[in-house]
C-alpha cells in the first residue's frame, strides 16, 4: 500500500509557487502537428483558451489539443497488451489498498509529531493576519492525538471530499501573500473512493483517514464505513470510469447530485440503450454504507478502462485545457500533480499524488540535473510521447510531441513563471552592486507549452521549465521488459 508521508507536502508545498507551463504540435509518427488521419475522431477542447487574455506567446501560438498530438504520436504511443495487463493490475492493486490486511502505512508516531508541528506553527489566515494561537490550540486539541489511532475500518467516500491537514477549513498559509497556497490543502478523494477510517476528531466532527496515496482529515458526513461483503463485491464487480468532466451524478437518495471530476470509479449494474446503471454508496443509519442505483447518460462515462488512444485521450485530456490552476484542488480545481493522476485515471494507469512521487513510479528515470539543455532536449525528444514525465523540483509535466520548430512540449498545470524586470541594488542600503529585479508572471491554468513560456518576455536565468528539469521517466518502463526505457544519459 503506498502512503505519501505528510511532510512531504509542506515540502512540495514551498517549491510549488514557481510553477511553469508549455505547449506545442507534433507531425505523424515523429512528433510534428498534423491533421488527424482519415477515421480518426478527437475531441477538440471543451475550455478553449482565449489568446488574447494571455501575454505569453506559447498560449497565443500553440494549438490546444492533445488529439492531434497524440495523432502525431503515432506508433509511439502503442502499448503492448502485456503492458497494458500490467499495468491496470497495478492500478487496482493501489486504488483497493485501503480494502486490504490493515498495513503498517505510516509511522502514528511521525503522523502525531506532523500534526503536532502544524499546530504549533506560525501561519497566516485568509485576513493575511497571523492565526492566533488560541486557535491553533483548539485544532490541535480537536485532533485527541493521545489516542490515535483509535480504529482501523475500511470505508468509502459518500461525496467528492477534500482531504486536511488538520480538522479545520481554516487555510493556513506560510506567509500574508501566500494565498492560493493553504498548506493543509491535501488532495480530493473522488465519490466511491476506498478509504480506510483510522481516528476521529475529539468534536467528531472529522475522520482521519487513509487513502491509497494519501492521509489526512475528512468531514464524518464524507465517509461511510463498508462491511466485508461490500468490499468483496466492489472488487470483484465491473467499473464504469467518469469521461464527462465535472459530470452530474445522484446521490441515489433523490436529494442531491454530485459534480464528479473525470476518473470517478462507479460499479457497473447494467447497460441499457440510453444510459448506465451504476452503483453509488451513500450513509446509511449508524454510519454503514447504503448502496443505491443511479443512473447515468452513456455520454457521461464509459467501462473502465478506457483504451489508450488518440481519440480517448482527447475526450479526457482536451477537457482539462484551460481550467484555472487549483493548488491543492483547492475549489474543485486541479494542480499539477492532480491534472496528471486525473488524465491517466480512465485509462487504468496509477499515479500517486505527488510531482516528486510520480516521477519516483518511474523505473529507469534518468538523472537530468547535471546535463546542460541541449543534452535534456535530446533525452526527452527520444522518449515516447503520452508516456512520458518530466520532473522539476515541485512541478510535474507531461511530455506530448515536439512543435514544429522542434522543440519539445508538456501538457501541464502552471502557476507562474519568473521574469527580469530591470535592476535593484543587492541591499536596501544600495550597497553591494545591482542584480536584476523579478517579477512574476502568473500562468494560472493547465495547457500545453514549451519548456521555455515567457522566454520573449525574458526570463530569470536559470529559470525556465528546460533549465530547471531534474528527472525524466517514462510510465512504460513500469512493464517487466514491455516497452525500451527513457534513454539513459
Amino acid at each position: 500500500m503506498l502512503y505519501v508521508e505528510p511532510i512531504r507536502y509542506l515540502l512540495v508545498g514551498i517549491l510549488a509557487v514557481a510553477l511553469l507551463e508549455t505547449g506545442c504540435t507534433l507531425k505523424p509518427g515523429k512528433g510534428t502537428l498534423a491533421a488527424p488521419s482519415a477515421g480518426t475522431e478527437v475531441m477538440e477542447p471543451r475550455r478553449p483558451i482565449r489568446h488574447e487574455e494571455y501575454e505569453i506567446e506559447d498560449l497565443r501560438r500553440i494549438p490546444q489539443d492533445l488529439g492531434r498530438l497524440a495523432v502525431a504520436a503515432g506508433d509511439r504511443l502503442n502499448l503492448p497488451g502485456e503492458c497494458r495487463s500490467y499495468l491496470l493490475d497495478e492500478f487496482r492493486q493501489h486504488y483497493f489498498a485501503p480494502w486490504g490486511a490493515p498495513g503498517p502505512g505510516e509511522e502514528p508516531a511521525e503522523i502525531r509529531d506532523y500534526m503536532r508541528q502544524q499546530g504549533r506553527g506560525t501561519w497566516y489566515g485568509p485576513n493575511q493576519r497571523k492565526v492566533p494561537r488560541r486557535e491553533l490550540r483548539e485544532i490541535l486539541d480537536n485532533c485527541a492525538l493521545e489516542g490515535f489511532p483509535s480504529r482501523s475500518v475500511p470505508a468509502v467516500a459518500v461525496a467528492p471530499a477534500h482531504l486536511r491537514g488538520l480538522p479545520s477549513y481554516q487555510p493556513l498559509y506560510k506567509s500574508p501573500d501566500d494565498a492560493p497556497f493553504d498548506m493543509i490543502s491535501y488532495p480530493q478523494v473522488k465519490l466511491n473512493e476506498p478509504l480506510r477510517v483510522r481516528h476521529a476528531s475529539a468534536d467528531g466532527v472529522w475522520l482521519f483517514v487513509e487513502t491509497a496515496y494519501s492521509n489526512g482529515w475528512l468531514e464524518r458526513r464524507d465517509v461511510a464505513a463498508f462491511n466485508p461483503g461490500q468490499v468483496a463485491d466492489w472488487i470483484g464487480g465491473r467499473f464504469l470510469v467518469v469521461t464527462q468532466d465535472y459530470a452530474p451524478v445522484p446521490d441515489g437518495k433523490g436529494v442531491g447530485v454530485f459534480r464528479c471530476k473525470v476518473g470517478t470509479l462507479l460499479p457497473l449494474i447494467r447497460e441499457d440503450a440510453e444510459e448506465w446503471q451504476v452503483a453509488v454508496a451513500s450513509a446509511g443509519e449508524g454510519g454503514g454504507a447504503e448502496i443505491r442505483r443511479v443512473a447515468l447518460p452513456k455520454t457521461a462515462a464509459a467501462p473502465f478502462p478506457v483504451p489508450f488512444r488518440p481519440a480517448e485521450i482527447a475526450l479526457v485530456g482536451n477537457q482539462m485545457l484551460g481550467e484555472p490552476y487549483g493548488w491543492g484542488e483547492i475549489y474543485d480545481l486541479r494542480d499539477c500533480s492532480a491534472l496528471l493522476r486525473d488524465f491517466f485515471l480512465p485509462f487504468g494507469i496509477w499515479l500517486p499524488r505527488t510531482s516528486s512521487d510520480q516521477i519516483a513510479s518511474t523505473p529507469g528515470r534518468a538523472d537530468l540535473t547535471a546535463l546542460p539543455p541541449a543534452r535534456k532536449e535530446e533525452l526527452i525528444k527520444k522518449s515516447p510521447p503520452f508516456l512520458t514525465l518530466l520532473f522539476k523540483p515541485g512541478h510535474i509535466m507531461l511530455y506530448v510531441g515536439l512543435d514544429p520548430q522542434g522543440r519539445p512540449l508538456v501538457f501541464h498545470g502552471a502557476w507562474s513563471i519568473r521574469l527580469k524586470e530591470g535592476v535593484a541594488p543587492r541591499s536596501g542600503n544600495g550597497e553591494g552592486g545591482e542584480h536584476p529585479a523579478q517579477r512574476t508572471q502568473i500562468i494560472g491554468l493547465s495547457a500545453i507549452t514549451t519548456l521555455e513560456p515567457g522566454k520573449e518576455l525574458g526570463l530569470v536565468p536559470g529559470a525556465s521549465l528546460l533549465e530547471k528539469a531534474s528527472a525524466l521517466g517514462a510510465l512504460s518502463a513500469r512493464c517487466p521488459a514491455a516497452i525500451p526505457d527513457i534513454p539513459s544519459r
